[in-house]
């Protein structure tokens, strides 16, 4: 496993190559942390958009986002500004 020392100096350099994409920090930590996921994480990040694709492929399409843009306003009483 990579000491703190390195996974900075990985990033830093990550941050470097990728100064020209007009991204926030959060969004290049975002891409660095997919790019230097360990073998677990991969697995589970795998396993996921597999299962996804699985949903997708069966019929299951989600909930529309408008349903839950209202149920999240209902839910913080805010309005439909």
């Amino acid at each position: 496993m990579a000491t703190v020392d390195e996974q900075l100096k990985s990033f830093t350099q990550f941050v470097q190559n990728n100064h020209d994409r007009d991204l926030q920090l959060q969004e290049l930590f975002d891409l660095w942390m997919l790019e230097n996921a360990t073998g677990g994480d991969y697995a589970e990040n795998v396993a996921a958009v597999n299962a996804s694709i699985s949903d997708y492929l069966n019929g299951e399409r989600g909930t529309p986002a408008g349903e839950h843009s209202q149920q999240l306003r209902e839910e913080f009483g805010l309005s439909e500004e």
